[in-house]
């Protein structure tokens, strides 16, 4: 096991706390286009720190749980516009 960097690590906790953001915003927006652009930004997010931390488990588990957070903002969001 690698250990990370600083950066690493703060942009892995930041892809987490952005994707439970949008996931939360999807549900307590009046804009669900809002809550789409918000959680598909978190997945691009997500995405560049799964590959920064590509290394250490500990930061992938992070990462990844921010891309399914923001996956989830992405998804109510779709479903709060075509229902």
């Amino acid at each position: 096991m690698q250990h990370s960097t600083t950066l690493t690590k703060t942009a892995c906790i930041s892809s987490l706390i952005i994707g439970v953001m949008s996931a939360a915003f999807a549900f307590i927006t009046k804009t669900p286009a809002n809550a789409v652009v918000l959680g598909a930004a978190a997945i691009v997010l997500g995405f560049a720190s799964l590959y920064a931390g590509r290394k250490n488990i500990q930061d992938m588990q992070l990462a990844t749980a921010g891309i399914f957070m923001a996956v989830v903002g992405c998804l109510v969001g779709l479903w709060q516009i075509y229902s």
